[in-house]
């Protein structure tokens, strides 16, 4: 069982813990159907149902079960697996996307989205792309100096590029190979990113810890590196609001780890963190 408490002393470490109670049958299954929606490989689980389909961005493109027209479902992120249909109007999501197309109930629907998971493609070659990156007002205005910038390979690409208009950032997997850029639009704070990067299977900043000390978690990537050039271990999961099994798994490693969040995502951060052996924390 995981350890969740408001903080904890630097020297020495004492941490308690009051184990919640046991979530009604209503709550496990608003939880089956949240870490559900968020473990379930979108692509791989339109193959297994029959639906042929096309990935764009942080989307998917697949025929509309209704209307037959051009359909939406968010691969990543905030609504993941919830998909639309602009033309019919039809929505829901792919359990229930699932259950139709299959004839099936619920619960077979889910354990075979699950079955379907495995196998989630990373990254297996070097990205030698490399930007010519700047340093402007905007990066200077979120906190981050110049200095920590050139450091981790972070600034605005100078000329016409996929991320033009975006601050990049140089992402590496867990062993530290370079893996992709990742961008955020200075005009929205959107993120862009190409086709091959999936956020879910890594966490920024990771290849750089010691499991034996404390680590930081965030959303926010600004955040994220004022906590590095400050002298903190940090690792971000670039503005999801869940944290995939494949992130889990490499934030296992740290003994102790801190979460910084925003309010709305405490809740179900903790209740994604109440099976785990480890210790978690979170400070606003």
């Amino acid at each position: 069982m995981a350890r969740l408490s408001e903080g904890w002393s630097k020297e020495p470490f004492f941490l308690f813990f009051h184990p919640p109670k046991s979530p009604t049958k209503k709550e496990n299954i608003k939880m089956n159907y949240r870490e559900t929606l968020q473990a379930v490989d979108t692509e791989k689980a339109l193959s297994v149902i029959g639906i042929n389909s096309t990935l764009q961005g942080a989307y998917v493109k697949f025929n509309c079960p209704e209307c037959e027209q051009q359909a939406l479902i968010k691969a990543y992120g905030e609504k993941k697996n919830l998909w639309y249909c602009p033309k019919c109007k039809k929505s829901g999501h792919i359990i229930s996307l699932t259950m139709t197309k299959k004839n099936i109930q619920w619960e077979e629907a889910k354990d075979l989205l699950l079955k379907a998971r495995n196998g989630v493609k990373k990254i297996t070659e070097e990205f030698n792309l490399k930007y010519d990156l700047q340093y402007n007002d905007f990066i200077k205005d979120k906190g981050l100096s110049e200095d920590i910038c050139k450091f981790l390979e972070i600034g605005t690409p100078k000329g016409k590029t996929m991320l033009s208009g975006c601050v990049a950032f140089l992402v590496r997997d867990e062993v530290g190979m370079r893996v992709a850029y990742f961008g955020i639009k200075m005009k929205d704070e959107k993120h862009v990113f190409h086709k091959s990067f999936n956020p879910e299977q890594y966490l920024y900043g990771f290849q750089n810890l010691d499991f034996a000390y404390d680590v930081y978690f965030t959303t926010d990537l600004f955040e994220c590196i004022k906590h590095i050039e400050n002298g903190f271990q940090c690792v971000c999961n670039f503005g999801l609001p869940y944290i995939s099994n494949e992130q889990m798994e490499l934030l296992e490693k740290a003994e102790r780890v801190t979460f910084s969040i925003r309010d709305e995502l405490v809740k179900p951060f903790a209740l994604q963190l109440t099976q785990r052996q480890k210790f978690y924390r979170f400070i606003k």
